[in-house]
């Protein structure tokens, strides 16, 4: 008959070995309760108010005001989820904005949004149905139903007895126009007939004036083609662009 001698070794090794497991369990389930508390953790900061937009602040407005930037942009303040906020999107929304060049757009890790804008400067005005209509250097154009901008805009050339559609058609070529002509303009009338249902007439700060088709304008006065004829015929007064060859006279 075989004999077991005890041995206090052996029974040391079964101990260590149960502590061994029972550690390991008590680990995976620290870590298991950590897991879960962490995705509640993230749940409740994704859903909560913590993960929206804090404070949207806006700089650089002079023509502009920086309360219709933020009502015009997608994202609001403490509405917005941070993680939601699309930079360039934003940047679009506000570069379509009337009198707004260029915007920047950041963020930081507190959910607050800077937008920083730059400007430019109106282009004409006009009158349609008593409504007034500012157009910036960009071809923006926008109502100014309570007339806040007019007395800014007055400096500029009004765009007279136009409708909405031929203002826009006229808007795509006239800001094309190089600076130079731009400038010395200071009314433009659109005067339609049976024979030239699209023509202009530009009136000049020095009292010259230009005939040009609407579709016709952009290509006809260029910077060479204003020198060429104003300085060949300097003491006339009418410009005609409306041919194939321009006509001059008084």
């Amino acid at each position: 008959m075989a004999t077991y001698m005890y041995n206090e070794h052996d029974v040391n090794q079964v101990k260590n070995m149960q502590k061994k497991i029972k550690k390991k369990k008590q680990k995976r389930r620290r870590c298991f309760v950590l897991i879960v508390l962490i995705i509640i953790a993230c749940i409740i900061f994704m859903t909560g108010n913590a993960s929206k937009v804090k404070k949207i602040s806006v700089s650089g407005c002079h023509l502009t005001n920086q309360e219709n930037i933020i009502e015009h942009i997608s994202i609001k303040s403490k509405e917005t989820y941070f993680f939601k906020v699309n930079k360039n999107q934003v940047k679009k929304e506000i570069e379509q904005m009337l009198f707004i060049k260029k915007a920047t757009v950041k963020k930081d890790l507190l959910g607050n949004v800077e937008i920083t804008v730059q400007e430019n400067n109106a282009m004409l005005y006009s009158y349609i149905d008593n409504i007034l209509y500012i157009v910036d250097e960009d071809g923006v154009m926008e109502k100014d139903t309570k007339q806040e901008k007019l007395s800014y805009v007055q400096r500029y050339p009004q765009a007279i007895n136009f409708d909405e559609k031929h203002l826009k058609q006229f808007i795509k070529e006239y800001k094309q126009l190089p600076s130079v002509i731009k400038n010395q303009i200071s009314s433009i009338v659109f005067e339609p007939n049976d024979k030239d249902q699209t023509k202009c007439k530009l009136e000049l700060d020095d009292g010259k004036i230009f005939y040009v088709r609407i579709e016709d304008m952009a290509r006809q006065l260029t910077s060479t083609n204003y020198y060429l004829v104003t300085q060949k015929y300097p003491e006339n007064k009418y410009y005609d662009f409306l041919g194939k060859n321009v006509y001059v006279y008084n």
